[in-house]
């Protein structure tokens, strides 16, 4: 069964660019944080020296992930924001290219190293939640 939840409303709309060095999953936290913004959407561009990316395994219950060193351009990055329990929850998915338009893609994960700049937009919604799902093993949106 499909499960929507459906609003009117959106709230503020946050722009933020990263500097060089920065994790880009801790920075869109921090951000959110500061910004008491419990839910939200995610887009991103820009360009990294350092991804760390994540597949979801369905039979062990548990991501892959796996490390790339090199200049990549983030072509896309989409997600959202959203609360579990005390905290937050940045669930996003990248794409990312190299110097001949190669791509890598999947979750995003902590150790995406930003090398240039990365520009963010975060689109304020009214909070939605995550709980566990037992038979994805997933906190998935409680819509």
């Amino acid at each position: 069964m499909v499960r929507t939840l459906v609003t009117k409303t959106t709230g503020r709309v946050v722009i933020a660019r990263l500097e060089p060095g920065e994790d880009i999953l801790r920075s869109i936290e921090t951000i959110s944080r500061d910004n008491e913004i419990l839910s939200g959407e995610l887009r991103l561009i820009g360009a990294v020296s350092r991804v760390h990316l994540g597949y979801f395994d369905r039979e062990s219950k548990t991501y892959k992930d796996y490390t790339m060193l090199e200049d990549l351009e983030i072509v896309s990055c989409m997600g959202n924001i959203s609360k579990h329990k005390d905290g937050y929850v940045v669930h996003a998915h990248v794409v990312a290219s190299d110097e001949k338009g190669k791509c890598y893609g999947g979750h995003l994960l902590e150790g995406c190293e930003v090398s240039v700049t990365i520009e963010a937009i975060i689109t304020e919604f009214p909070v939605i939640e995550r709980e566990r799902d037992e038979l994805t093993g997933l906190n998935l949106l409680n819509v």
